[in-house]
């Protein structure tokens, strides 16, 4: 299989968990272990992130589960990040490089503000109205599957240009 076929892949098995389970933040992560080695544990414990980090309206969570994806990827192991500062800054410059490719997509990193673009308004999910509005509205998990599909692509693209 080559880089393209994997990224295709990464992005078809994250759409279709989105789209099955409407966990954003699991999805890309279930995606990105179909090429990238992810724990269990990561993947189980990536479901905190939905809904703008902790459905807290926050950090969108695909954003963020690719973000994880990345540092899997290209983080060092603390120790060897304190006895070489160095190492630290490539981590980093790979989530900041992240970053900039999800913005240049979407043009936030917010949930309220992707919500305005696919839905024409915000949810503010600390707000149980609005919560269960967007829980009940009709194909969300689809439209939510466009920005599961980037973020698990960005991350996927830069896991396999590293390659």
């Amino acid at each position: 299989m080559d880089k393209q076929q994997m990224v295709d892949m990464a992005v078809e098995t994250a759409k279709a968990a989105q789209i099955r389970d409407d966990v954003c933040s699991r999805s890309v992560l279930i995606g990105l272990s179909s090429i990238l080695d992810i724990p269990d544990e990561m993947i189980d414990a990536s479901l905190n992130l939905l809904g703008g980090t902790g459905a807290a309206s926050g950090s969108c969570g695909a954003y963020c589960a690719g973000l994880l994806g990345v540092g899997l990827k290209f983080n060092q192991p603390l120790d060897d990040e304190l006895s070489n500062p160095a190492l630290k800054m490539e981590g980093i410059q790979k989530a900041i490089e992240y970053r900039n490719r999800f913005l240049a997509a979407h043009g936030t990193v917010l949930c309220p503000q992707i919500h305005e673009k696919l839905f024409g308004r915000s949810y503010i999910f600390t707000d149980p109205k609005q919560e269960e509005e967007f829980l009940t509205l009709e194909g969300h998990e689809v439209k939510c599957a466009e920005i599961v599909a980037d973020a698990a692509r960005i991350a996927a693209e830069m896991i396999l240009e590293a390659e």
